[in-house]
């Protein structure tokens, strides 16, 4: 991606889904700005509460993405979350 692929307008469609929605980010590192940047294209317009699934701790400019983005980090291995999830809806649909 570059910084104009970020520029290019959301489809219609997704900015309309989004709206009130939280976001999850899994296996997303924010540790670069073009990260940081893409990522607020996606939440604007979105909920306030989104989740971020970091294994690892994140660094001092994730951190503060984190927060000045209301996003919760969930310190889980990947494949944990992923098998909690899994289960999760497994049952809801059960």
């Amino acid at each position: 991606l570059t910084e104009i692929d970020i520029q290019t307008p959301i489809p219609a469609v997704v900015q309309e889904r989004r709206k009130g929605k939280g976001f999850l980010f899994v296996g997303c590192r924010f540790n670069d700005q073009l990260s940081r940047s893409f990522a607020r294209q996606i939440m604007k317009r979105s909920s306030d509460t989104h989740w971020a699934v970091l294994p690892d701790e994140p660094t001092r400019m994730e951190a503060r993405f984190l927060e000045e983005q209301g996003i919760t980090r969930i310190a889980m291995p990947l494949a944990e979350f992923a098998a909690q999830l899994t289960e999760a809806l497994q049952a809801e649909t059960a």
